[in-house]
């Protein structure tokens, strides 16, 4: 049996881009301070879970809510379970927008929004995927079940909650990576670095310094606000550094105190080098002027050996596997404050042959005179992830790949992460096509509705071949 797969995505792309924006039009970014029993990482989240059920329950599909933590979407029966898994949480909208960005709209061929791309769109492709394999009558072999999680962008305890309460399915693809297939995952780890020593009076004074809200993002924006002698001199050379850095920003005078903003430009922590890290470029401007102590050591760190330090050649952790090629370095949330708290967190995806513990003894090697870093607990997800081409899984994704689109099927080693990584035969699966351009987590993210419509086509085949 064969099904006419892009006549079934230009057919369901009305209904998908009407249901795309009502999914994007609910703010589900991760909220901890509004978390309940009832809301385990806040209401936005759930509200998007119950948002992306009640198409499933629409279209007569079995759907289940397990405890605001996942969802599912299920269809066909058997004794071996296929995967796919999504979710509906977002990264936190950076300054900078040229709208709201949970008012999604659609120009040139794309939508906008927060979530568009990741992981709305791509999401409801699988989605609309399944229900047209659906509709045509499709009878599979084996269990599908799409995973809906809650909280992939932070501490991913919706699938983690989902795999205490539900067997791990046989084979798993996450429609949150890249075409044609991503079969290996960089290990993952948040190392944050403390400052230590004296606050000293250099003849300036570091009041405080922010920027960066997630720890998977490249920081856009930044402020620090600076007082003592030589404020003068410092608000006076700042415009032509913002000039000659092609950068935009601030500095406002008000009695004793400077304040310093400046708007880089954010990216997935993933590919650092596609964004402008605020946070290093406004320590670059400062770290020359005259402060001292633990601001200076702070400053200098930040604006010298973690400015475009991508790969951690700087700080002392580079790494490279054959297979998985480079460890990446980003440092995405700063925090000083005089007197008080002053931590860099960093964003790292480790190749084999590192590992947290090792990346925290070489930075103390090389900096332990004014600086102390450890690593937030991990778990085994967290560790490097590798599926091997010669599996049958992957061969058949591979395989659809290339009848679809024409092209030559290669795997891919990713420094990303998605919900792949999670399960034994876990693998990434699209959307983002080859030389296309990766607005995830981006100001003013967006996806093209031609390249969904296209993806949903490839799903739905991908779904018939592995389930027929």
């Amino acid at each position: 049996m064969t099904f006419p797969y892009q006549a079934f995505a230009k057919e369901k792309m009305p209904a998908l881009l009407a249901d795309l924006k009502a999914l994007i039009a609910i703010d589900s970014v991760r909220n901890m301070d509004l978390a309940t029993p009832e809301f385990p990482v806040g209401p936005g989240p759930v509200k998007a879970l119950e948002q992306f059920l009640a198409y499933g329950r629409r279209d007569g599909f079995q759907t289940e809510n397990i405890d605001n933590y996942t969802g599912t979407i299920t269809f066909g029966q058997g004794d071996q379970e296929l995967g796919v898994a999504v979710h509906v949480d977002v990264v936190p909208p950076d300054e900078g927008w040229s709208q709201d960005p949970f008012k999604p709209y659609v120009k040139n061929d794309r939508v906008y929004g927060r979530g568009a791309s990741d992981n709305k769109g791509p999401a409801l492709a699988a989605y609309y995927a399944l229900l047209a394999l659906k509709e045509a009558g499709f009878k599979p072999r084996k269990k599908i079940t799409l995973i809906i999680g809650t909280d992939e962008e932070t501490d991913w305890v919706g699938m983690k909650y989902y795999l205490k309460k539900r067997p791990a399915p046989d084979w798993v693809f996450s429609p949150d990576s890249s075409f044609p297939i991503v079969t290996g995952q960089a290990g993952l780890a948040v190392l944050k670095t403390s400052f230590t020593g004296e606050e000293a009076d250099g003849g300036l004074v570091l009041e405080s310094f922010s920027a960066g809200q997630a720890t998977n993002m490249v920081p856009a924006a930044a402020t620090a606000v600076v007082s003592g002698r030589g404020i003068a001199a410092a608000a006076a050379a700042y415009p032509a550094f913002l000039a000659k850095n092609g950068l935009t920003g601030q500095a406002e005078s008000q009695a004793d105190r400077l304040t310093l903003t400046l708007e880089g430009v954010s990216a997935h922590a993933s590919i650092p080098w596609a964004g402008k890290n605020g946070a290093c470029l406004l320590a670059s401007f400062l770290k020359d002027f005259a402060f001292a102590g633990r601001a200076k050591a702070f400053l200098t760190f930040a604006g010298e050996s973690e400015l475009n330090d991508f790969y951690g050649e700087r700080i002392g952790i580079a790494n490279t596997d054959p297979e998985m090629g480079r460890s990446i370095n980003c440092p995405a949330v700063f925090r000083y404050q005089k007197s008080g708290a002053a931590y860099i967190k960093s964003d790292i995806r480790y190749s084999r042959g590192s590992s947290p513990e090792k990346m925290c003894q070489q930075l103390s090697e090389r900096f332990g005179a004014f600086c102390q870093t450890a690593f937030q607990p991990y778990e085994d997800f967290e560790k490097p992830h590798f599926v091997p081409e010669s599996d049958p899984f992957v061969q058949t994704l591979l395989g659809v790949y290339e009848k679809q689109t024409g092209q030559a099927g290669k795997t891919i080693i990713s420094a990303g992460a998605n919900y792949g990584r999670f399960f034994k035969n876990g693998v990434g699966y699209g959307p983002a096509f080859p030389g296309s351009q990766d607005y995830a987590h981006a100001i003013d993210e967006s996806v093209s509705l031609a390249e969904l419509e296209q993806s949903l086509a490839i799903y739905a085949e991908a779904i018939y071949e592995l389930t027929k």
